[in-house]
């Protein structure tokens, strides 16, 4: 069931950034931007703490017809302490990312990274999340992820189709052992990239390590334009 609390952090954490956001009964609408959040909690089994996983779905004119839908597990002593946490992970790894390029709003410390993936046929903005780790002690993971990083961009860039896309990654490890990994494209797993993830040359260290990050394509603006202007330049070089 859409869980109103969730609602209500939402819409208060868009006001806080200056974002003009509608409270509606099931969702939490932009007033400028065709921007929807909906969300929903899915309690689970109870042993000595309380255990929960948020969603939130996230509609856009800028995704198409498809929307973004992010997992978050939460756990406390209470109902209320798990959804918090599980909100905590929400603001801290995506929010940012969907505000900058959905809503086009910039933070006065901007927390996406923008970079710019092209082919000859297709070209992204893309709005990167900051790196989320987590550790018992100390997280190596995060030491061999720009050199992943590095090709994961060049297998979009080659195989993914133009248009708008989500990218999700996810690993972790106990003990120098790989337990958790998943690489989305769309909300469905990316088996390319699941690949990619799979065959890095991870540091792995002791204990319980993880390391999360979201990704935003969007079409890059008149990318036309860009060509034509490339195009003037040749010419202009040949004089």
């Amino acid at each position: 069931m859409a869980s109103q609390e969730v609602l209500d952090l939402i819409h208060e954490a868009l006001i806080a950034h200056g974002i003009s956001a509608i409270r509606g009964q099931h969702d939490v609408r932009l007033e400028l931007e065709d921007l929807r959040f909906e969300a929903d909690i899915f309690d689970k089994e109870q042993i000595d703490t309380h255990r929960l996983v948020l969603e939130i779905y996230i509609f856009s004119p800028l995704l198409g017809t498809q929307p973004v839908i992010e997992s978050f597990v939460g756990m406390g002593d209470t109902r209320q302490e798990a959804t918090a946490q599980a909100f905590g992970k929400f603001l801290l790894g995506v929010f940012h990312v969907l505000i900058e390029g959905l809503a086009k709003h910039v933070c006065e410390n901007m927390q996406a990274e923008i970079e710019f993936w092209r082919r000859n046929d297709a070209s992204w903005k893309v709005y990167g999340g900051p790196v989320i780790t987590q550790a018992a002690v100390q997280c190596t993971l995060n030491r061999a992820y720009p050199a992943f990083y590095a090709h994961l961009e060049k297998l979009f860039a080659a195989n993914v189709r133009p248009g708008s896309h989500f990218v999700r990654i996810f690993l972790a490890s106990y003990d120098g052992a790989v337990i958790g990994n998943e690489v989305l494209l769309d909300n469905e797993t990316w088996p390319e990239g699941q690949e990619l993830l799979v065959g890095q040359d991870w540091h792995h260290g002791d204990g319980y390590q993880a390391l999360r990050q979201v990704i935003l394509a969007l079409p890059e603006d008149k990318p036309e334009t860009l060509s034509r202007w490339a195009q003037l330049g040749k010419k202009i070089l040949r004089r």
